[in-house]
C-alpha cells in the first residue's frame, strides 16, 4: 500500500543545503572585512569631529580671551590636558563687557593622555589641534568611542592658571 501524497514532507536536498552554505561562506568572506573597515571609518570620523570641536573652541577662546599659542611638548600629553582645561575654564574676570567668560569646551569631557600608537589621539601643536591616527607615533589626549571619558564636570581649582600665550 502506497502512502498518500499528502503524507510526503517537502525538504531541501543535500545539494541545495551545500549550495546555500557555500554562498553564505562567500558572502561572509566578502562582508566581514568590509564591516571592519566601516567601523574604522566611523571611529576616524568621530575622532575628526572631536578635533574640529577642539579647534573651534580654541578659536572662540582666542576671540574672547587671547590667542592660545604655546610651545608643544611632543613626548607627553600633559600640555594637551592643560590646554583642554583652559578651554573648559570659566574666566571670572573677562577682559571687557563683550568677552565671553567660557567655558568653550564641554566640561564633562575628561580624557587621559596617551602615547600609544594603537589609540586615536588629539595632539596640540602649539596653536591648533591635529589628529594622530592609529599607527602614528606621538602623544596627545586619548580619544575613546564608548563614552567612558564623559562624566562628572571638571572643577577647576581656585588657583588654576590657564595657558598663557608666549
Amino acid at each position: 500500500m502506497r502512502p498518500s501524497p499528502s503524507r510526503f514532507q517537502k525538504a531541501f536536498s543535500l545539494v541545495e543545503v551545500i549550495t546555500v552554505i557555500a554562498i553564505l561562506g562567500i558572502v561572509s568572506a566578502i562582508a566581514i572585512p568590509n564591516l571592519a573597515q566601516i567601523g574604522e571609518g566611523a571611529r576616524r570620523g568621530t575622532a575628526e569631529n572631536i578635533i574640529s570641536a577642539l579647534n573651534k573652541a580654541t578659536k572662540e577662546f582666542g576671540h574672547s580671551q587671547y590667542d592660545l599659542k604655546t610651545t608643544p611638548v611632543p613626548s607627553s600629553g600633559g600640555d594637551e590636558l592643560l590646554v583642554l582645561r583652559t578651554l573648559q575654564w570659566r574666566n571670572s574676570k573677562p577682559n571687557g563687557e563683550l568677552n565671553l567668560p567660557g567655558p568653550f569646551m564641554r566640561t564633562d569631557w575628561n580624557p587621559v593622555p596617551s602615547d600609544k600608537s594603537d589609540d586615536y589621539r588629539a595632539e596640540w601643536d602649539g596653536a591648533s589641534w591635529r589628529l594622530l591616527t592609529r599607527g602614528t607615533s606621538g602623544a596627545g589626549l586619548k580619544i575613546v568611542f564608548d563614552g567612558s571619558d564623559l562624566g562628572t564636570p571638571y572643577v577647576h581649582p581656585s588657583d588654576f592658571a590657564p595657558v598663557k600665550s608666549h
